[in-house]
């Protein structure tokens, strides 16, 4: 009896030392995921890098893996949408600075808030100034922060608009199921360019429908971190605001001439968890 007992705690021990290593290696490594999109609003093809819920992750000294895989892809352009950084984390922001300025030597960066960086918009917020001097930083390294803005971008023969959507943090709170009707949205963002290819940074995906009918010719979102944890043939279990099964949690989304990238995320905060679900820069190349 007290042998099985103790063989029983033995290969509990085993299989908990083998999640932990696992996950300690799988929180190392990002993918690069590849998607190709076709509309009749472009002329010229070209290559964008899209970034997501960064929050502060590090991978290699001095972001250098990342770096280099950025790199070699070569874009015309970063699109953030989002959570560079975890709010009750100032003393990491340093990390933020130094990737955003490599960044820079890549490409454009075009950015906007996530729900992290408009906690830390509240004047009231503790970390309020030293966010507004990272935001200075990244304003002077030529970072594009487009919240509740847009920019016209030409690219080749093409013009681009980016548009970034900030929504107030009331559309984040947990176990709330809040609407965004049209007019909503109208009021943060005005029209969509329906003239040009309209690029959308929008932080949280659950919203999607309604950027679609808003006029966003590609929708750019990440904020579920995957879903944390996949089960095949499921799909991600839980949402950041609690939602099982979010439908939402990743990859492409279509509906027409409208489509919706979804990214897995980059770093995680809080819950350090990534099972079947590893972080992911997208690679997304638009063509005629």
């Amino acid at each position: 009896m007290v042998k099985d007992i103790l063989y029983l705690l033995l290969l509990a021990a085993c299989l908990i030392a083998g999640y932990v290593i696992w996950q300690w290696q799988e929180l190392k490594h990002f993918n690069l995921t590849r998607y190709e999109i076709h509309h009749e609003k472009l002329v010229d093809t070209h290559r964008f890098v899209v970034l997501a819920d960064v929050h502060l992750w590090q991978y290699g000294a001095h972001n250098e893996r990342l770096i280099s895989a950025i790199r070699k892809e070569q874009p015309e352009a970063i699109l953030m949408p989002g959570d560079l950084i975890v709010h009750s984390k100032p003393e990491r922001f340093a990390v933020a600075a130094e990737l955003m300025e490599r960044l820079t030597q890549i490409a454009p960066v075009y950015f906007s808030n996530g729900n992290h960086e408009s906690r830390l918009e509240q004047p009231t917020h503790e970390n309020y100034e030293l966010y507004q001097r990272l935001k200075q930083q990244m304003q002077t390294l030529g970072v594009h922060i487009l919240n509740n803005a847009q920019m016209p971008v030409t690219l080749g023969r093409d013009q681009i608009t980016v548009s970034g959507l900030e929504l107030p943090l009331s559309y984040y709170r947990k176990g709330m199921d809040t609407l965004l009707g049209e007019r909503e949205l109208m009021d943060c963002l005005g029209a969509a360019d329906h003239a040009h290819y309209q690029v959308l940074l929008a932080h949280t995906p659950k919203y999607v429908p309604q950027y679609f009918a808003w006029g966003a010719d590609l929708c750019l979102s990440g904020h579920y971190h995957g879903g944390l944890v996949c089960i095949p043939g499921l799909g991600s279990v839980i949402s950041p605001q609690f939602e099982l099964f979010p439908h939402y949690s990743f990859g492409r989304f279509t509906e027409g001439a409208h489509t919706a990238l979804v990214s897995r995320g980059l770093g995680t905060h809080t819950f350090h968890v990534r099972i079947f679900n590893r972080s992911e820069v997208l690679v997304v190349t638009v063509a005629p």
